[in-house]
């Protein structure tokens, strides 16, 4: 298993060097609209609790964008548990940058907010959101940017019964991996 994480990675780290392009970013006359970022995300994280709660995820946010920065701005995400009806929806603040003026591989992406569980017979329950990770740019060109990032999260859940289980979690912990573009 560590064997084929490490190969995992190793190949990500190949594809995000090899498509790498043209590494000066453009901006050109300043305007406010080539401040602004969107972009979307699809992955997936995986229970390090061992609760049974891996999820599929969809990601998207909008914000400011600078030369330091790639984005900081809002985003929201829907989380769906693969094995059970368990859905969260983080709401989040989103701060992604390199801490330097020019374009480079490596990033840094920061994530804090609150989380909405709706965890099981329409009960719901609202939590803590925290998702630090780091991101390989991946494809670049002055309207997009496509990138692979790597993230531990955690989900502020409670305990709930699910029909007559009970599930004893404080606190969900996650690996999670995500693809995404913005523009």
């Amino acid at each position: 298993m560590k064997k084929t994480a490490l190969l995992f990675i190793a190949i990500l780290t190949a594809i995000g060097i090899c498509a790498q392009t043209d590494n000066k970013m453009v901006y050109p006359q300043s305007t406010a609209w080539n401040h602004f970022v969107w972009g979307v995300e699809v992955g997936g994280a995986i229970d390090l609790t061992s609760n049974d709660m891996s999820t599929v995820n969809l990601d998207a946010y909008f914000g400011y964008r600078n030369e330091l920065i790639q984005a900081l701005g809002v985003g929201a995400s829907v989380n769906m548990m693969v094995s059970n009806s368990v859905r969260s929806f983080p709401v989040y603040v989103l701060l992604r940058t390199n801490f330097r003026r020019s374009p480079s591989l490596l990033f840094m992406d920061l994530r804090g907010g609150v989380v909405f569980n709706n965890v099981s017979n329409g009960s719901q329950q609202t939590g803590m959101y925290l998702s630090p990770g780091v991101g390989i740019n991946l494809a670049r060109s002055k309207t997009f940017n496509s990138y692979i990032t790597l993230s531990y999260i955690y989900n502020g859940m409670q305990p709930f019964h699910k029909g007559s289980e009970y599930m004893d979690i404080n606190g969900l912990s996650m690996a999670c991996l995500r693809l995404g573009i913005n523009f």
